[in-house]
């Protein structure tokens, strides 16, 4: 009989929209990828590295590497970026205890999950916000629209994490709105470009501590604020269900990892087997023009 897996965290992000995980991360573990993710916000805010996230931009197409000021650092798997950079990461995106929870979120064994993303967030020099959104549902769409688009979401078609390496406060979620239309003020204040970043009843901050990681379905309503006195270090990805892989299709590739995903080179048997389900995905739509989740 085939062992059950484990479904706590699949329950609770079915509820609530995200779940949780208190010190994911032992100490060593912490000290390990604090010092990896250091040496890559430094070869990126010395303009090394093309693939950032610029200040004042929410969604991709992201302009080249221009300005430290950056809040997020992509491709942490690219083989462009020098091997002792980013080996570190193939250990972390691919080992056992990761992709157990991750099992548990899709409910599916290790060998139907699917690689995705795997980046980082940081603090910029200058303080940024982003503004209220679902990552693959525009805040135009009218009420007709939102609810059909949500019904043909398969809600654990991917998992997707930011983990805490340092104190990290910049989530902010409205739990439960993942599964259910917007209420009439959250539709204003995701609609109208000027109250984009104001309170919306029922949020909650996601409070990280060193080692923590939240897991979290990317169509729950959220935003993030980014305060550049505060040091940030969290890496943030997500995991596919080779089944549901036509669906993710746009969020993923529309980051452009289909053109560097043949080069890399995985570190380990597992990250490979994750690789190879990516990789039949990107031939899938080869030649395809996916367009873009989202605009600004």
């Amino acid at each position: 009989m085939p062992v059950p897996i484990p479904h706590k965290h699949h329950d609770e992000i079915n509820e609530t929209g995200y779940t949780v995980i208190r010190n994911f991360l032992t100490e060593n573990e912490i000290k390990t990828y604090v010092a990896a993710t250091e040496a890559v916000v430094e070869y990126a805010r010395e303009g090394k590295w093309p693939h950032v996230r610029t200040r004042g931009k929410q969604f991709p197409p992201w302009p080249k590497n221009f300005s430290p000021d950056i809040w997020g650092i992509s491709g942490l798997l690219h083989p462009d970026l020098p091997q002792n950079l980013s080996t570190p990461f193939h250990d972390l995106y691919a080992n056992d205890k990761m992709l157990a929870v991750v099992s548990d979120i899709l409910q599916i064994d290790k060998l139907q999950i699917s690689m995705e993303l795997l980046n980082m967030l940081i603090n910029p020099l200058t303080d940024f916000e982003l503004d209220w959104h679902r990552d693959t549902i525009k805040p135009e769409v009218t009420p007709e629209q939102e609810q059909q688009e949500l019904l043909n979401v398969e809600p654990f078609a991917g998992a997707q994490f930011n983990l805490a390496l340092t104190e990290d406060s910049c989530l902010i979620v409205i739990p439960g709105s993942h599964k259910r239309l917007r209420t009439e003020e959250e539709r204003e204040k995701t609609v109208d470009p000027s109250r984009r970043k104001e309170h919306i009843s029922g949020e909650l901050v996601v409070d990280l501590h060193p080692g923590d990681i939240v897991f979290y379905n990317n169509n729950i309503l959220h935003r993030a604020k980014y305060d550049s006195t505060q040091k940030r270090l969290t890496v943030h990805g997500s995991y596919g269900n080779v089944v549901h892989g036509k669906s993710r299709a746009k969020g993923v590739l529309q980051h452009g990892v289909a053109e560097w995903l043949p080069r890399l080179e995985p570190k380990n048997e597992q990250l490979e087997m994750l690789k190879q389900k990516l990789v039949d995905l990107a031939k899938e739509f080869d030649g395809v023009e996916l367009g873009y989740a989202q605009e600004g």
